[in-house]
Parts: C-alpha cells; structure tokens; sequence
C-alpha cells in the first residue's frame, strides 16, 4: 500500500529562502484499484511540515489512509508519523536521519519502524549524487520481519531555465531490498529495481514525469515518507505531476500515481490522485 505522496520543498528552495523558513502542505488523495485483488479503493489525507533554519531542517509529517475491500473484510485504517533531520555541512554535502512509525489495523506491520540514513553530495543547480539507507522493522509479523533497502542515486541539471523550453532535471535510483529470514516469510532474499525522473522548470510551472521497474516488497520511497507495508510484490510504475507557484511562497501540485503489483499471486494495479497545497512563511 502506498503509505505517502511526495510533498517537499527542495533543499535549494529553502536555502534560498533566508535564515528561517517555515512550509506546511497539507494534501489529499483518492485510492483505487483494479484487477485481480480484494481492494476496492480509499482515501489519504496529512500535512507535512518543514522548518529550515541554516543549517538544519526538520521535517515532520502525519498522514490518515483508509481502504475499503470488496470481499466484505473490514476496511482498513493507518496512521504514518515521520521525523527527518537533515544537517547541511557548508553548500555541497547533506546528512540526515530519521525515523517512520506506522500504526494501524494490519496487525502483522501495526508499531512498525523505519529508520532513515542519508547522504548526498551535490553542487547547487549542477548535480547530485548519494545514497539511501533504510532498515524497516516489524516485531508484530510472526516470525519477526526485517527489511534492509539501499538506494543510491544520482541527479543532473541541465538546460537554461529563461529559455523556450526551460531547464530540466533528470535523475536516476537503483533500490536493492534484502529481507532477513525472508524463506519463512515466503519471499526472495534480495529485490532490485531502478527508475528515472525528469523534471522541467519554466516559469511558474514545474512539471515531472517518472517511471521504474524491476520488483519492490516492503519498499520505502520518497526519501522515507512513503512505506509499502501489506506485502504486495510491487513490479512497476509510473507517475506525472504539474505544480504552479501562485508566488515564491505558494504553490498547487497535482499528482497522479499508477503501479502494477502482485497479490496471492493474482495481478493488480493501483492509480492514486493527489492535490497539494504548499505555503512558506
């Protein structure tokens, strides 16, 4: 189940916005599901929250989904709660930590952990690179589930944003996940997938496209906000947003998400529809 939606300002937006920044988005978004599976459809809704002050940032955020099935089990409710620290050390590298807590009503991952490392390299509008660590844990699946996932990945900036045609930012991931004791769980020991994303700036509009393949399980995304928790074999996906900056302080993002996944071995897919509302004081 995909447990968040990606709602940040970039570390460039906030370094840029003074000594102290404050941006809360709050959003919504619609589930629904198709093919072989019992899931019908759903609704998420949270906020998150970013406060900047040079060098740190926090970010927090608390999201509510709510999934509805169609073979009369009794819809399901989650609640996320995420904590990111992010310390950047001069204008080049970024380190963070944190942490994601789950609590709902699938009582094999309910009081489930993620913990959250990072570390990216990058010069300001020219480049990226990094990587990813999480280490998910579920004391409440019999037996115990442990999940290590790495990510490392890589961005560049090209083009000339007072252009025709804007400038653009592509980046790539690869996502390897290991499962401890994953024999008894019924899964492999490794999944590795990758993806790429393209964005384009001009003017007041931002738009982005993405795609990935290659099998994910108890994946986490979105640099820790998103969790897929229930166990599905996820395969592939792809996704496109549009957000509009009103002004430097305020901007409306709309998103849509679709993956393919297997369940009980049946194959099924998802496609999500969020909106976002982001303000900086």
């Amino acid at each position: 189940m995909k447990k968040s939606f990606y709602m940040f300002l970039s570390a460039a937006s906030l370094l840029s916005a003074g000594p102290l920044s404050v941006s809360l988005l709050p959003y919504g978004a619609f589930l629904n599901y198709g093919g072989d599976t019992a899931k019908e459809d759903g609704y998420v809704g949270g906020l998150y929250a970013s406060i900047f002050y040079s060098p740190n940032k926090l970010e927090l955020s608390a999201e509510q989904t709510h999934i509805t099935y169609n073979d009369g089990s009794p819809a399901l409710n989650q609640t996320d709660m995420t904590a990111i620290y992010t310390y950047y050390q001069g204008y080049h590298l970024a380190c963070k930590a944190g942490i994601h807590h789950l609590i709902g009503d699938d009582d094999a991952t309910d009081g489930g952990i993620v913990g959250i490392l990072g570390v990216t390299w990058y010069d300001y509008l020219k480049y990226d690179t990094g990587v990813d660590l999480y280490y998910s844990r579920y004391d409440n699946s019999d037996p115990s589930l442990t999940i290590w996932q790495i990510r490392p990945h890589a961005g560049y900036h090209f083009g000339n944003y007072y252009s025709a045609d804007g400038s653009f930012y592509l980046e790539g991931e690869y996502n390897y996940i290991g499962i401890e004791d994953a024999r008894l769980h019924g899964l492999k020991d490794s999944y590795h997938s990758g993806g790429l994303s393209l964005s384009n700036y001009k003017g007041p509009w931002t738009t982005t496209v993405k795609g990935w393949t290659g099998k994910k399980v108890y994946a986490v995304d979105n640099g820790g906000f998103t969790v897929y928790n229930l166990g599905e074999e996820y395969k592939a996906g792809a996704g496109i947003s549009v957000d509009y900056a009103v002004n430097p302080k305020t901007h409306f993002k709309i998103q849509y998400d679709y993956s393919k996944f297997e369940q009980n071995g049946n194959e099924a897919y998802s496609n999500t529809v969020a909106a976002i509302f982001g303000y900086t004081f």
